[in-house]
């Protein structure tokens, strides 16, 4: 074992020793170590070996976070998830997909590992790395990773909601509208339709935990995404998320959210002035949406 090699174990047996011993400048520098080691291993030949150094890296990255869970030391492990958010990064931009598709998993689970203990700071932190990433891959028209990206926020927005976490589960919503909105720029219309359909069902669930700040930050998603899709011309994604906004809004009206009611609102007169609802088909749809609610409404 060379002397880089002794320096990684020591840095991350330092990361776990302080993790657990709640040492928080400890914990973080030597995750900033493992970075610094993964860098260096990206940047060197692919083969299988390294593959294997880089992954029991990563994984050890996690490991470290998870320790500091235990001792709620939740700063640790949102470095811990900035950490393996900018390796997931540094992966794609070198057209490692697959070490990429790894480290974001890694980024992925430990966001909800964090929700589920209640962990709201920690969780948060997870999930602007899968946003920022999600963005990044978007960009890049790394499709495979844009719908792992959302699919993940998707897991975590649900988990955040029923844990009644204030902030992680508002950070995914607007996360999603982003992601969305960068997708919509590079005309990649599977990921924005997918961000979409995946706020609205984020928005109904919002709706039956009677949440109305994820809710609202649903509908404020919806709307930017609504924006960005309309100064690209993709007309059928903009009557989805017309679709989206009318199905919250009227749930939000049967369960008296007024303040949600009226974001979704005013969201859909604001995405009915971008111009291209104008034509007389998506209106249809539209209304058609709209009585279809109603008799649900009626029968219950």
């Amino acid at each position: 074992m060379n002397e880089n090699e002794l320096d990684e174990v020591r840095s991350i047996e330092d990361g776990l020793k302080n993790a657990y011993n709640g040492d928080l400048r400890g914990t973080v520098e030597a995750i900033d170590k493992l970075r610094d080691f993964a860098f260096q291993l990206i940047h060197q030949e692919a083969d299988a070996e390294n593959e294997l150094d880089i992954k029991a890296l990563i994984i050890s990255i996690g490991d470290i976070a998870r320790a500091a869970a235990e001792t709620k030391m939740e700063q640790a492990c949102a470095a811990s998830g900035r950490v393996l958010g900018d390796i997931t990064l540094e992966a794609a931009s070198q057209k490692r997909e697959p070490l990429a598709i790894k480290t974001l998993s890694i980024v992925g689970s430990l966001a909800l590992e964090f929700a589920e203990k209640g962990l709201d700071t920690a969780a948060k932190g997870a999930v602007e790395s899968l946003g920022n990433c999600g963005k990044y891959f978007s960009r890049i028209k790394m499709e495979t990773l844009v719908s792992l990206s959302e699919a993940y926020l998707m897991q975590v927005a649900l988990k955040s909601m029923g844990k009644g976490l204030p902030e992680s589960g508002i950070a995914a919503a607007g996360f999603l509208g982003e992601i969305g909105a960068a997708s919509a720029e590079q005309a990649i219309e599977n990921s924005t339709l997918e961000a979409a359909v995946i706020l609205e069902d984020l928005g109904n669930a919002a709706v039956r935990e009677n949440s109305e700040p994820h809710t609202r930050a649903v509908i404020e998603a919806l709307e930017n995404l609504g924006t960005a899709v309309s100064q690209h011309g993709l007309k059928n994604i903009l009557v989805q998320i017309a679709w989206s906004l009318e199905t919250i809004r009227v749930l939000t009206l049967e369960r008296g959210l007024k303040g949600a009611c009226f974001a979704a609102k005013a969201a859909l007169e604001s995405i009915n002035t971008a111009g291209l609802l104008d034509e007389e088909q998506n209106l249809e749809k539209i209304r058609e949406i709209k009585e279809f609610h109603s008799l649900i409404l009626k029968k219950r």
